[in-house]
């Protein structure tokens, strides 16, 4: 917090208590008086204008800033921070069972907010994905949190939990995406009739754009290529004018083709999902049982030197993101 500010250490201690409230600001239940009215400044002594001069200098040290990184920026939501701050400001450091109960509600509610606005709706898109007519029931979703958490008797087996969630999950996503798994499919069965195009074993189709002659990269070789990546309507999600990587580190359907080509040849190849994304599919660009097509050209192969370790990483993370099945 405030990392971007170069200020003293006891300084940035007492900035990080301001920040603890930016988080509760808008939930705070009073602890004690909801009638804390703000100190009046009456500077009377120079121990008086010292201590004022001190609260100036530390909320001028970027607490604007941060409160509107964290969103309070309403003048009601302002209202309510500081409401909340001049209740808890007057606690007394030795008074440690207030302090306690402060840190349980801040954390009660930090977590809270998490769950609401990041964790379900992180699991309700795994589950329904776009699929905004449809949802997981949120009083269940927090009735199982709080049982697990709280270490109360579960209506199913805490280990039993995963598998459970695992296998609803892939049959409802299944049945959500059945309509694209039918169209990438349709596309590849109408494909493998078109003109040049050959369909392999593995379910991988290519068409030679380009033919070249000369040795051909095996597995364990490192390629430079230039490609171009669409979907079946067309669009791009990615390309490169030259990339270098080990051809076992990449998706199947590639690692398969360009052993087929030789340096100057450039191929076109239809990637089916199994030799692709998968299932799911990747990222925002990329969706689930999608077929890929790549525009290809073989630009250099680099042949694996004898006893020489492959790079652990492939240099380019659009090809090397997933993992080999």
């Amino acid at each position: 917090m405030y990392n971007k500010l170069k200020i003293k250490e006891n300084s940035m201690k007492k900035l990080m208590f301001f920040a603890v409230f930016c988080i509760t600001a808008f939930g705070m239940v009073t602890l004690f008086s909801c009638t804390s009215q703000a100190p009046q400044a009456n500077l009377k002594t120079d121990i008086d204008s010292l201590s004022y001069a001190y609260g100036v200098q530390l909320a001028s040290q970027g607490l604007d800033e941060y409160l509107q990184q964290m969103g309070i920026t309403g003048t009601a939501a302002k209202e309510e921070f500081f409401k909340n701050f001049l209740i808890t400001s007057k606690v007394d450091r030795k008074d440690t069972a207030s302090i306690a109960r402060i840190k349980a509600l801040i954390m009660g509610q930090q977590i809270g907010l998490q769950v609401s606005t990041g964790m379900f709706p992180r699991d309700n898109e795994a589950v329904f994905s776009a699929d905004s007519t449809h949802s997981l029931n949120k009083s269940q979703y927090l009735a199982g949190f709080l049982a697990a958490a709280q270490n109360k008797k579960l209506l199913m087996k805490k280990e039993d939990t995963q598998t459970y969630v695992q296998t609803k999950t892939d049959a409802i996503q299944a049945k959500i995406n059945a309509p694209l798994k039918e169209k990438n499919q349709a596309f590849l069965d109408k494909n493998k009739s078109a003109a040049g195009v050959v369909t392999l074993p593995s379910g991988l189709q290519y068409k030679v754009v380009k033919e070249s002659s000369g040795v051909k990269p095996g597995a364990e070789d490192t390629v430079i290529v230039k490609y171009v990546g669409t979907d079946i309507d067309g669009k791009k999600f990615d390309s490169n004018d030259s990339t270098k990587f080990v051809l076992n580190r990449v998706i199947p359907g590639w690692t398969e083709g360009i052993q087929l080509m030789s340096p100057g040849a450039k191929y076109t190849f239809y990637v089916p999902y199994n030799l692709a994304y998968g299932e799911k599919g990747y990222g925002p660009n990329i969706g689930p049982y999608a077929t890929l097509i790549f525009d290809v050209d073989l630009l250099k192969v680099l042949p694996k030197k004898a006893g020489a370790a492959a790079p652990a990483v492939a240099p380019h993370p659009q090809l090397q993101m997933v993992p080999k099945k």
